[in-house]
């Protein structure tokens, strides 16, 4: 998006133009936003023809044409129109503001889509060609650059740009005007004729760019014209995989009678096992992770330009005056029971938990509430996060995954008579402790089991510690586990250690242990021998956290001490005001420590203080330390965001 210049309006009707999204043939497409009321506005596009190349009264008829087909579409598959003037200076509409990315950029960024994704793209704009012939709509440019992919991230699709529809029923175009774009046209067209057909021709077209990141080769209207007009060789689509050749074979053929129409396209789609999402339900996405990322990276551009909301209805946000270093950016009040773990990074923004089972995604900027699922179990153990999902462990023995995109339920993976604690993500794996001192190993994207590890001593609480094709866990009996990623066999024994405390650390090969007698320990991975050993005065509260070849553990008498991970060497220690309640937070070289209700960071080196922060509540879990912020939870139902001071330079 550009800035507006000399020349653009400033306001159309009551829509406030904020930047220039684009400029077309005919028309200049602008962001803008409308205000309801004192409570909220909302984003908006609005489109208005570009009146000093198109005086002519026939591409003003084209706009008004434009409009009316919005109008008469209701939204199903489409954006939905707010408002309109087509007899202004110049004439205009605005339609609902859906941030995403259309389909031409979407695949030349990250290459073709698999077939089940380009099955799933053909039943969705398929049910929107039918209700678009409800109200005897032919869009006339179907291609991908017209398919916007939406910010949802879950694959829905809106269909756009109606500038050259035909509404039937009504005087054609201008005698022998072709409308359209050449590589996606079908023969009809080129003699200013387009009927329903026609749209199932350039959806043909549209699949096998999908499928192949190119356009299908057009020699009936480019080059030497050796096909006929809209015919394709019998090999044409071979390189397809099945079954894409037939479907799209179906689309293309040459007489506009003969081509499939948009409901037997569905009826095929469906005995293939492919179906469009239900209307306003919830569904897996068919986008690759890499694009999903990119496509719901506008959401966040787009809300900068929006003000805070005012609904009195939800949980207060409370955006703080900026002091001096580190300042508080916003304080947002959870409605229900006490803030337990730690809040979760997802692209979307930061995810908090309460006790209550609410889980809720905050904007990472200004704290406003994206979406809000309840659950009805507790929630006393933090998240993971991974392939666009969030795994939570809940108190009814389940693990849920939830999108993050929009908060809905993707699978559940029921744990049996072991209830499941706190997970972690591991490339296409998740895996997760459970109380019989087990670990079950499940697909992340699908929830089926992979395996379950056999039983341990006592429960596997703390996370499970991924140290290459192995993970080690440490049961509440102070048991150690070394388990395969691949199957939950044990590769190795290791040497016998009670009393263990929290999460084994892994720094290079070498696992670092904390126990309850105060007894810090390191072992060879490779070996599983142990390499050093060091006996505190004190015991061990948290496990151990590595930053910058140090180790970090907090004991009971409220001292963080820092040891050398190659010699378990005393570097530093620093006494806390307050209990340490969890592990230290180690990031680009500042540790970040919390005690009671105060915020500590210090040089991970050398202990050095930077700052201390008071918060409004004790914290019970580690903060999360992302986007040049700390997000912190704190038993008095707030979550905090801190805007992080930069580091002086050594």
């Amino acid at each position: 998006m550009r800035n507006l210049s000399a020349g653009d309006p400033r306001r159309l009707g009551s829509f406030t133009l904020l930047g220039v999204l684009g400029v077309g043939g005919m028309a200049t497409v602008y962001l803008a936003t409308e205000e309801h009321s004192h409570a909220n506005s909302t984003l908006a596009v609005v489109k208005a023809l570009r009146v000093d190349r198109f005086p002519d009264s026939y591409i003003r008829l084209l706009f008004g044409r434009e409009i009316e087909a919005l109008g008469n579409m209701n939204a199903k598959g489409t954006l939905r129109l707010l408002a309109c003037d087509p007899n202004g200076e110049p004439p205009w509409f605005a339609t609902e503001y859906i941030p995403g990315m259309d389909l031409h950029k979407l695949v030349s960024l990250h290459g073709p889509l698999h077939t089940e994704a380009v099955l799933r793209l053909a039943a969705e704009i398929a049910r929107t060609l039918v209700d678009l012939q409800k109200n005897k709509i032919v869009h006339r440019d179907l291609k991908p650059s017209n398919i916007l992919v939406l910010s949802t991230g879950d694959g829905s699709l809106r269909l756009i740009d109606f500038g050259v529809a035909r509404i039937l029923d009504r005087d054609q175009t201008r005698p022998a005007m072709r409308v359209g774009t050449d590589a996606f046209m079908a023969p009809e067209q080129l003699d200013g004729d387009a009927g329903y057909p026609s749209d199932m021709f350039a959806l043909g077209l549209t699949l096998v760019y999908a499928a192949t990141g190119t356009e299908a080769e057009r020699h009936d209207i480019q080059g030497p014209g050796a096909l006929r007009p809209g015919s394709f060789s019998a090999d044409a689509f071979d390189h397809l995989t099945d079954p894409l050749p037939g479907l799209v074979r179906a689309c293309t053929r040459q007489e506009p009678a003969a081509r499939v129409t948009a409901r037997d396209l569905l009826t095929l789609l469906a005995d293939h096992g492919v179906r469009p999402r239900g209307r306003g339900a919830g569904g897996s996405t068919w986008l690759p992770d890499t694009a999903r990322t990119s496509v719901l990276e506008h959401v966040r551009r787009a809300r900068r330009f929006l003000p805070e909301p005012r609904d009195e209805h939800l949980p207060r946000t409370r955006a703080l005056p900026r002091t001096n270093e580190p300042e508080t950016a916003w304080v947002h009040h959870l409605d229900g029971r006490a803030y337990f773990t730690s809040p979760v990074d997802v692209a979307e923004g930061v995810v908090v938990c309460s006790l209550d089972g609410a889980v809720r995604l905050l904007d990472a900027s200004d704290g406003h509430i994206l979406w809000k699922r309840d659950l009805g179990v507790r929630i006393e153990h933090t998240p993971a996060s991974g392939h666009g999902m969030l795994y939570v462990p809940c108190s009814d023995r389940t693990l849920l995954a939830l999108d993050t995109s929009d908060g809905s339920h993707r699978w559940s993976y029921i744990a049996g008579d072991s209830g499941v604690f706190t997970p972690v993500v591991a490339g296409d794996k998740v895996l997760v402790g459970a109380r019989d001192g087990s670990v079950h190993c499940l697909c992340a994207l699908t929830g089926s089991r992979l395996w379950v590890s056999s039983r341990g001593k006592g429960p596997v609480f703390d996370r499970p510690t991924v140290a290459g094709d192995r993970i080690y866990v440490s049961g509440w009996q102070g048991t150690l586990q070394a388990l395969s990623v691949h199957d939950g066999s044990r590769p190795m024994s290791l040497p016998r250690r009670q009393d263990l405390v929290g999460a084994p650390a892994w720094y290079a090969d070498t696992l670092i242990l904390s126990s309850r007698t105060g007894t810090l320990c390191a072992i060879d991975t490779r070996t599983g021998r142990e390499r050093w050993l060091r006996c505190g005065s004190d015991s061990a509260c948290t496990g151990p956290v590595v930053g910058r070849d140090l180790c970090y553990v907090a004991t009971t008498g409220g001292t963080l001490w820092a040891h050398d991970v190659k010699t378990g060497a005393p570097a530093w220690q620093f006494a806390a005001r307050g209990r340490l309640r969890s592990v230290p937070v180690h990031h680009d070289g500042t540790l970040y420590i919390g005690s009671d209700d105060m915020l500590t960071a210090a040089d991970s080196l050398t202990g050095a203080v930077r700052w201390a922060h008071r918060t409004d509540g004790t914290m019970h879990a580690p903060p999360l330390i992302t986007r040049g912020h700390a997000y912190i939870g704190t038993w008095n139902c707030t979550v905090q965001a801190l805007a992080l001071p930069t580091p002086a330079a050594p």
